[in-house]
């Protein structure tokens, strides 16, 4: 620590941008306390706990919990708040409404499957503000206005699914980007996304996020399994599964050609 502070050090004189270790906090994971403490005197920062924010994001924090989404409801409420629907017209509301929903809870809905009571207070705070606070009989149900206009709707984002399309992303990547530690991580402890199609196991020690992961994989909102989403590029051939993988027009060999499946002795190899 004392080596990364003279680091630190010869970086400003070099470059003349001083680090501020006033404004400066440490935080340790599986670190002793005592060696925080430590650390926090040489560097003259303080100590940061858990849960903190970085870049607006909660991190540390249980997102199974409904207190870590508090805050991330409370700022949507205070944009779509009461005395706004006095002062602004109907199409006004709605245009406020969809730039709310892609700002705020953006990258939350791309990190963490967000809970079904969150997202019930979330589409309860949009309706009540489209329609004025406190007008029960005039409300329509809400899927009608997440249409698309051609169907008589609003092109309202429905959050439900564009938290499964921005979770859904996340798999696409772990298939398609060819580099990464993040990347490399999860394929040395949970295989890459062909371990998504595992059996599910609730003795297994695995983390929340790739839990819900495997949700969105089975999920039923695809029509089918996520897999059958992906369109294939053969290249080298050593990340695809020639009988189970769907790589060809003709879709994926194991079902279309039973027989000579059953007489292959390498089934499961690249």
């Amino acid at each position: 620590m004392f080596n990364i502070k003279v680091i630190l050090n010869y970086f400003e004189l070099t470059f003349g941008l001083k680090v501020n270790f006033l404004k400066s906090r440490l935080c340790g994971v599986g670190v002793d306390q005592t060696k925080i403490l430590r650390f926090v005197t040489i560097l003259n920062c303080e100590v940061m706990r858990t849960p903190f924010k970085y870049l607006q994001m909660p991190i540390g924090g249980c997102h199974k919990r409904g207190k870590f989404w508090d805050k991330v409801v409370n700022r949507i409420k205070s944009r779509l708040g009461r005395w706004k629907d006095r002062y602004i017209s109907r199409a006004g509301r709605l245009c406020l409404i969809k730039s709310v929903l892609s700002s705020i809870p953006l990258f939350c809905l791309s990190l963490f499957k967000f809970l079904f009571t969150v997202l019930k207070k979330i589409v309860c705070l949009q309706g009540n503000f489209l329609w004025g606070w406190g007008l029960e009989g005039r409300k329509i149900a809400w899927d009608k206005f997440c249409k698309s206009r051609e169907a008589s709707g609003l092109d309202i984002i429905k959050v439900r699914l564009f938290n499964l399309a921005l979770l859904g992303k996340w798999i696409w990547r772990l298939n398609s980007d060819k580099g990464g530690l993040w990347r490399e991580v999860i394929e040395s402890k949970y295989g890459g996304w062909r371990g998504l199609n595992e059996q599910w196991d609730n003795n297994r020690k695995v983390s929340l996020c790739w839990r819900d992961l495997m949700k969105v994989w089975r999920s039923v909102e695809w029509g089918g399994k996520f897999e059958d989403c992906f369109n294939w590029e053969v290249g080298n051939g050593r990340d695809i599964l020639f009988w189970t993988d769907n790589w060809v027009v003709l879709g994926v060999l194991k079902s279309k050609f039973l027989r000579l499946f059953s007489l292959s002795v390498l089934k499961e190899k690249i």
